[in-house]
């Protein structure tokens, strides 16, 4: 029994110690990207940056451009899935929208990091779109949630296969829909490049600069322009 904690911790501070090599990388990528650019921002400047080897680097990332947009894809933590499963409504549209931009690290957003990033995806559209590249590999999972949102309520016993197929069919499309337009989102939620990082009210050029709109904003104003879109007649 004395060994029993000394051995229970041993992994977890293996996995600590990990963890908090990878997000110094990260922030010194982040943070030199943003002071040089990103096409003039090597692997050694970031290994200086974080006091690490270049072995150490790729032994946590396979590129430069895995250190600074984050080297893990998103995911879909169990409680949100079990949360947006048996959500009470019929409106999908808001929910599958709220659990595909709520995908994040499961030891939460580092708030500088990420509002960082931000920025640079502003300022680098090529880094947001292999973000939004790598969403797809979450598609599958979120698919399924979809079909088994759809199955609530219905009689298995009376379902045949042909409905069944069918509904896998709508999950699927509806992910991949929502994929693009959650792409749409993020380019709402992303400062202007133009306008620098962050808002400002002030008026040089007598043109009102556009204020961050904040995540919930930026969802509500997506769902809001969405249906007005495919009310259209015609459509």
């Amino acid at each position: 029994m004395i060994n029993t904690p000394t051995t229970s911790t041993r992994p977890r501070s293996r996995e600590d110690k990990h963890h908090a090599t990878s997000l110094r990388v990260e922030r010194s990528a982040v943070s030199l990207v943003l002071e040089h650019g990103f096409d003039n921002v090597t692997v050694d400047m970031i290994c200086t940056a974080s006091g690490i080897s270049q072995r150490t680097f790729f032994n946590y990332f396979k590129t430069k451009t895995a250190a600074i947009i984050g080297a893990e894809p998103p995911t879909i933590d169990e409680a949100s899935a079990r949360e947006f499963i048996a959500a009470p409504g019929d409106d999908l549209l808001p929910d599958v929208l709220g659990l595909m931009s709520a995908m994040g690290p499961p030891d939460g957003i580092h708030e500088q990091l990420f509002t960082d990033r931000i920025r640079i995806f502003g300022l680098h559209p090529q880094l947001l779109q292999e973000q939004m590249e790598r969403m797809t590999r979450v598609t599958d999972e979120v698919a399924e949630l979809v079909y088994l949102r759809l199955a609530r309520g219905v009689d298995t016993d009376t379902e045949t296969d042909a409905d069944r197929v069918f509904r896998h069919g709508q999950a699927e499309l509806l992910t991949h829909a929502l994929l693009g337009v959650l792409r749409f989102m993020a380019l709402q939620w992303i400062p202007c490049p133009q306008f620098g990082a962050t808002a400002d009210p002030s008026q040089e050029d007598g043109r009102e600069r556009p204020t961050r709109l904040t995540l919930a904003e930026a969802l509500d104003r997506t769902v809001t322009l969405l249906r007005q879109t495919l009310s259209i007649p015609g459509l």
